[in-house]
């Protein structure tokens, strides 16, 4: 509940009592505000400078009188900066975030987020799941651009922190399994020399890593194997059924999608494709408790509307893994990301 004073100025008028479901409200409104500006084009528009209302208006087709409503909302929550007569722009926080070319900025996971929940991520989804209906975990077609761009930020962000375990150091061939636009392959292959990697993923996806191979020059070295995770088992590169292919695996953010079964199974294809003692590592959101109210809280929401119900701890990690012939050495928690890296091997 709001207490309201009369009449309202920007700066006095509206004074929030404390309302624990305040912040969630209006955490779910400005995301919309901020989806809606970046699927327009207006996020784009302001990233190089200021630009004048009216010619957001004129360019996008907008009504001149919400689209400044708009405007105010944004700038109240410190996504833009109104800078007079010369226009909006996007703030400096926000610029740096989402702006620079497919690969390096937020816009993608905007659109995925917004995707999200429009089709599963909201309350029919997760009513659903309480009640035993599973969703697919697969992004249509339609949104794989997105999905590509997204996860080439987001290994972009994290590859490098892999690429500081000694146990990469010595490995020569990486199995990147549901790898997408193979965003971890390039990283790591950059940074180890005598590495070489495989893409295992969709096929729709691995066009758009194709590409991201291309621009890389790294051809000769990271290879692409279109691979569904829920109906294909994992051959290595030359289509081998079983016997050891690489040295080294990788799951990235994968797990989370999947129920313990298709955890373990998904584990136990992955090390049919290393040797005794091969490597794998698991990078993935794994905790005991996560803080009250943070980001990592909320993710959980993402695999229960999904209908994974994903939270393993440490033990209950190390437990599948030992189901699928693998023993856990160690986890790197990574704080920065809030993710954790399970270091494991073929037993």
């Amino acid at each position: 509940m709001t207490i309201v004073k009369w009449p309202l100025t920007e700066s006095e008028g509206v004074v929030a009592d404390p309302d624990p479901l305040s912040p969630l409200r209006s955490a779910r409104k400005v995301l919309a505000a901020v989806e809606a500006a970046e699927g327009i084009g207006l996020l784009e528009a302001m990233a190089g400078g200021p630009v004048p209302a009216g010619q957001l208006a004129d360019s996008f087709d907008l009504r001149p009188e919400p689209l400044h409503a708009l405007l105010r909302v944004l700038r109240w929550h410190g996504v833009l900066d109104d800078t007079g007569a010369a226009g909006w722009q996007l703030s400096e926080v926000y610029r740096e975030l989402l702006t620079g070319p497919p690969g390096s900025n937020a816009r993608a996971l905007l659109r995925i987020e917004r995707w999200a929940a429009q089709d599963h991520l909201n309350a029919d989804g997760v009513t659903a799941a309480l009640r035993g209906r599973r969703l697919p975990t697969e992004i249509p077609d339609a949104e794989l651009p997105a999905l590509a761009d997204a996860m080439l930020t987001g290994a972009r962000a994290s590859a490098p922190h892999l690429a500081r375990l000694p146990e990469l150091r010595d490995r020569t061939s990486l199995a990147d399994i549901a790898g997408g636009s193979g965003g971890y392959s390039l990283t790591l292959c950059r940074m180890f020399r005598g590495l070489t990697a495989t893409v295992y993923d969709r096929a729709p996806m691995l066009e758009h890593a194709a590409r991201a191979v291309k621009e890389a020059e790294l051809g000769d070295r990271v290879r692409l194997v279109p691979w569904d995770m829920h109906r294909d088992p994992l051959a290595g590169p030359d289509g081998e059924a079983s016997g050891p292919a690489h040295d080294a695996a990788l799951l990235s953010h994968v797990l989370h999608l999947l129920d313990r079964r298709e955890r373990v199974r998904l584990l136990t294809g992955a090390g049919r494709l290393l040797p005794g003692g091969g490597l794998l590592l698991v990078h993935d959101f794994l905790y005991e408790e996560p803080p009250a109210g943070s980001a990592l809280a909320a993710s959980a929401v993402d695999w229960l509307a999904l209908g994974a119900a994903y939270h393993p701890d440490r033990r209950a990690l190390a437990a599948e893994l030992a189901e699928a012939g693998f023993t856990l050495r160690r986890t790197v928690p990574l704080p920065a990301l809030g993710t954790t890296v399970a270091v494991a091997t073929r037993d």
